[in-house]
């Protein structure tokens, strides 16, 4: 299927053709500062990207009247209505968008084709490409562990970091697992709370939504979740007690500007 699509709808086939797509300028950072007391200038508080807009115009092309007016109202069913949906701009290159504008010229008598307009609005302005997975063995006995991913993408990632105990029943003898990002010394820890990880267990660094899970249980967040850059960047991860082995997972999907 040709590109561009939206949640598997087509613009880019024998009725629906796109000519020009505006996409590749950065969203806006979302600035926000406060005055410096007896300072000139300004404090930044945040200087994170906003939302960011995308914008494509094209043509509609019916086999007759009636026909352009049954596309023009697929392309509402399938756009306009809809919620989020993923939207595919080029290879490796998939977000989540709504559609927050849809603007369809209205066909005169007996035309058959229609200039259209459409802006989509990106709460999440990355773009994102390939999902990378790695899986490490974590030997029975192993205090700490360091590894070297590389990070693909122009934007900094937010990986999902699983730990997974051997198979078996009750309780384990680790008591605690800490990652630390080297290239910051920012560190994130979960400290068990009293409870060691169970065999045929798992603890989750979640660092998308910034949350620690035992298995499917939302935990105690100890530190803080780092933005992992791309590139080559070395992690620590500890082990609090005794490991008795099983499986570090490592995986994150690049993201684009």
């Amino acid at each position: 299927m040709a590109l561009p699509t939206f949640d598997g709808f087509s613009l880019q086939d024998a009725n629906y053709i796109v000519s020009d797509i505006r996409y590749r300028s950065t969203p806006k950072r979302a600035i926000s500062f406060k005055p410096i007391s007896r300072r000139p200038g300004v404090k930044l508080l945040s200087e994170d990207f906003g939302e960011r807009r995308i914008r494509m115009s094209g043509h509609i092309i019916g086999s007759s009247a009636s026909n352009l007016q049954s596309l023009i109202d697929d392309l509402h069913s399938n756009i306009t209505r809809k919620d989020e949906g993923q939207l595919i701009i080029g290879e490796n290159r998939t977000s989540t968008a709504i559609a927050v504008s849809v603007s369809v010229a209205d066909p005169n008598y007996a035309q058959d084709m229609v200039p259209f307009e459409i802006e989509f609005l990106l709460a999440d302005p990355f773009f994102y490409g390939q999902q990378h997975v790695v899986s490490l063995t974590v030997a029975s006995g192993t205090s700490s562990e360091s590894t070297t991913p590389t990070i693909s993408g122009s934007v900094f990632a937010v990986p999902n970091i699983v730990y997974s105990s051997p198979s078996g029943s009750g309780n384990t003898t680790t008591s605690g697992i800490s990652i630390e990002y080297k290239s910051t010394g920012e560190t994130v820890t979960w400290s068990g709370g009293g409870t060691p990880v169970q065999y045929s267990g798992s603890i989750s660094f979640d660092y998308s939504n910034q949350k620690i899970l035992n298995g499917s249980t939302e935990a105690s967040v100890g530190g803080v979740f780092s933005r992992w850059e791309p590139g080559e960047h070395e992690f620590v991860t500890t082990y609090s007690g005794t490991v008795v082995g099983g499986t570090l997972e490592f995986s994150y999907q690049e993201r684009y500007l």
